[in-house]
């Protein structure tokens, strides 16, 4: 799948269902106001970032860095977010930052883009990057009943080529020097309320980096 204008303005994606991707207060605001209460007061990177909407409810002062695969959507992060640092990367790609940089890393609707095999490598990738203690907040469907029967279509259509079910993304992140420390499903970013259950849509985990990981 191309990540460009079209994805993002709705033309090859689901996203024309809401006038295309776009700053939805109630949808962003809600995955701020999740991470927000662990995120510390440190650098703040955003892997996946996309037109940074939701890296631009963390500016408050800190070092703030996005990056994203697509050419298009970091110049509209940039344009967004002007003090932000900005690049465009492969999420299954090294990061180009250092070792403990960061206090805080973000990655929203992006791992269910990649094959399975090759989210073990992000997920070491993101550990590198976060320093000791670091937090890692990141939602992504829930490979569940009600996701394969419900949103089938829409996940072939988008190319969720890499789903778990919630609990196998708690036992990825042990593997990957992760110790979660909270992790529910919802059914949609706008809809109030979550599960600690495994049986809704969507799940968001908020995990943080163990020594030596």
């Amino acid at each position: 799948m191309r990540f460009d204008q079209d994805y993002f303005e709705g033309r090859t994606s689901y996203f024309y269902q809401f006038g295309g991707y776009r700053d939805v207060g109630s949808y962003f605001n809600r995955l701020a106001g999740w991470f927000a209460p662990y995120a510390g007061e440190g650098a703040v990177l955003d892997v996946g970032c996309a037109c940074g909407f939701l890296l631009a409810r963390f500016d408050d002062g800190r070092p703030l860095y996005g990056c994203d695969v697509s050419e298009w959507a970091i110049r509209q992060a940039e344009a967004r977010l002007s003090r932000g640092r900005f690049c465009v990367t492969d999420a299954a790609d090294p990061l180009p930052y250092e070792d403990g940089r960061f206090a805080s890393v973000l990655c929203t609707d992006v791992l269910e883009h990649l094959a399975l095999e090759r989210q073990g490598a992000v997920l070491a990738e993101v550990a590198r990057v976060l320093a000791p203690g670091g937090r890692f907040f990141m939602t992504t469907p829930s490979l569940g009943f009600l996701r394969r029967w419900v949103y089938g279509r829409a996940d072939r259509a988008e190319e969720h080529i890499g789903m778990r079910p919630l609990g196998a993304w708690r036992d990825e992140l042990s593997r990957r020097g992760f110790q979660t420390l909270d992790s529910w499903t919802y059914l949609n970013g706008f809809l109030p309320g979550r599960v600690r259950a495994g049986w809704l849509p969507e799940c968001a985990i908020v995990a943080r980096k163990t020594a030596g990981a």
